[in-house]
């Protein structure tokens, strides 16, 4: 850390910048800017003057046009070849993504994790997120493993010794409950960088405005528009017009999930399963991530952190 006193925005860029080491990603200004760390709105021309400041006192190392910690310059090498591999990752979520398009329960597919980021490594699968209507969430899944092969979508099994650009159906939502929790720095990051290749009836927005909290973390990076936050109250008013057929796949859903959940219960390790919301994650990250963290801020003077 340098000698002279640190302003609050000069620690929101060193701590941005600290975090996205931990993923080896040095960050162009404008994405130092959308990811900033910080509790509130920081104007954009006293962003671009104290980076400015900050390069020209050699706390931030630039490389063309990246910045990074210094010591860490060669991580922009590793930044752009997973640009490439992510170009080729990104492609072929698009096409998996076109496929499923037409079935009806699905609201929004995207791309999470690392592709989002295009930081993927060449070995990488394709990370998907599933929003589905309500009370469709098992069924629809359901649909999907049955489907996939038929579509020509390579789907990342459980076992897998190669997960190379197969798609990974992992976090599954339906438009009734959109909020996730807890609400920590590693989420906030998470739920924002998800790129939605499919998205009907502004179900994306809807889910931006559920988990406005990230707002806390990362202020500038998304932006969340409360003209969204009835969405799932007209849907469910619409499927619930007729009340034998509301039982009738609601009946079939809950019988969906206890065949589901039946078959997967012996192997879940820190997979979080519920009839509204399903994470297949077999390695939570989250805990690692945070802690990588705080040793970098504590490495570089800061300990105070979110």
């Amino acid at each position: 850390m340098p000698s002279f006193r640190v302003s609050e925005l000069q620690k929101d860029i060193i701590k941005t910048l600290a975090y996205a080491d931990i993923f080896d990603y040095p960050l162009k200004d404008e994405e130092i800017f959308k990811w900033l760390i910080s509790s509130s709105d920081i104007p954009l021309t006293s962003f671009k003057k104290t980076l400015k400041e900050m390069t020209g006192k050699g706390v931030l190392d630039q490389q063309g046009d990246y910045y990074c910690l210094p010591g860490k310059e060669k991580n922009l090498k590793t930044r752009q070849a997973r640009t490439k591999f992510s170009q080729v990752k990104l492609i072929l979520a698009q096409k998996a993504a076109q496929k499923l398009s037409w079935l009806p329960t699905l609201k929004m597919v995207g791309i999470t994790g690392a592709l989002a980021m295009g930081n993927c490594e060449e070995d990488d699968d394709i990370d998907f997120i599933i929003i589905t209507t309500a009370n469709r969430l098992w069924f629809s899944r359901l649909i999907l493993y049955l489907i996939s092969p038929v579509l020509g979508i390579k789907r990342r099994k459980p076992g897998d010794k190669s997960a190379k650009d197969k798609v990974c159906f992992n976090l599954f939502l339906e438009e009734n409950h959109l909020r996730i929790v807890p609400e920590t720095l590693f989420l906030a990051h998470e739920i924002c960088q998800i790129k939605p290749l499919l998205n009907k009836d502004n179900i994306y927005e809807k889910f931006l405005w559920e988990n406005r909290w990230t707002k806390k973390f990362l202020p500038n990076c998304v932006k969340i528009s409360s003209k969204f936050k009835s969405l799932s109250r007209v849907c469910q008013g619409r499927q619930s017009s007729k009340l034998r057929m509301k039982y009738l796949i609601s009946f079939l859903e809950n019988l969906a999930f206890r065949l589901q959940h039946q078959y997967m219960k012996r192997k879940i390790t820190s997979e979080k399963v519920s009839l509204y919301q399903a994470f297949f994650h077999p390695k939570d990250v989250s805990g690692e991530v945070l802690r990588k963290y705080q040793e970098n801020l504590k490495f570089l003077g800061l300990d105070n952190s979110k």
